[in-house]
């Protein structure tokens, strides 16, 4: 009946140290190896609104461009809220992907028809003609 896709962009946000040891930063380690930041243990994604296609790419772990820098610059904030040098050497991306997003829509079967009082039309199959 009618196929179609569609493709955005989605991203998350990572973070690395410059920092020549690891540290705790915002409840996860940071070191020097891109790591993505670890938002979703939190429940109201910090109350950063979500709409139709945002809340699709959540079901893939991914996030808006104006979400994933929200929370980029959440994750500063609450290093620098930790420590006055807490923020200090690290170093913020966002990573880009792209989500195909394909649907098929197929009829599957008739069922029950009616007409315009309510009452069941009749089956089709029996007034079809018997095969030889």
């Amino acid at each position: 009946m009618s196929n179609g896709q569609t493709t955005c962009r989605g991203y998350r946000p990572e973070v690395r140290t410059s920092y020549h040891k690891p540290s705790m930063v915002s409840g996860q380690i940071v070191d020097s190896v891109w790591r993505p930041i670890n938002y979703e243990n939190r429940s109201d994604h910090f109350g950063i609104p979500a709409g139709y296609f945002d809340k699709k790419l959540t079901e893939h772990h991914l996030l808006s461009l104006a979400q994933a820098e929200a929370i980029r610059w959440w994750f500063i904030a609450n290093a620098d809220a930790e420590g006055p040098a807490k923020s200090l050497c690290l170093e913020t991306r966002l990573q880009e992907y792209s989500l195909q997003i394909t649907h098929s829509v197929k009829p599957v079967a008739a069922l029950r028809g009616l007409d315009s009082q309510g009452r069941a039309l009749p089956d089709p199959s029996s007034t079809l003609e018997p095969q030889p």
